[in-house]
């Protein structure tokens, strides 16, 4: 986005400024473990993003190697199941919106995080 600025009276010129203006950080509701699966629920942002980006991994520090990418396409959606796990693994979940303009794709700040354990 841009605002511009016009310079009246005495003065004269004008000054553009940019601004990126990014979706809110998603807050989780509840992560709870069942049978080789965990189900996430979020706060919906209403219309401020396009969908989310859901990440779990095995590793705290979601390496490329352990780290899985699910995206869900719509803001309406506060909730996503994750199957086909293994049992009694610890898993570490992350999650943050994004908002899509044109091309471009923007993500919120920070990702929201949290660990679950998977069941027999």
């Amino acid at each position: 986005y841009s605002v511009t600025v016009k310079f009246i009276g005495n003065f004269s010129g004008s000054k553009t400024l940019y601004f990126k203006i990014l979706p809110k950080n998603v807050k989780i509701k509840s992560l709870k473990a069942g049978s080789k699966k965990f189900t996430l629920k979020w706060g919906k942002l209403a219309e401020q993003a396009t969908g989310y980006e859901i990440q779990y991994s095995t590793s705290s520090s979601f390496s490329k190697k352990t780290t899985k990418t699910v995206k869900v396409k719509s803001y309406k959606t506060v909730s996503k199941t994750i199957s086909k796990l293994k049992a009694k693994k610890k898993y570490y979940v992350r999650i943050r919106s994004y908002k899509k303009v044109g091309k471009t794709t923007y993500y919120s700040l920070k990702w929201t995080k949290k660990t679950v354990t998977t069941k027999k």
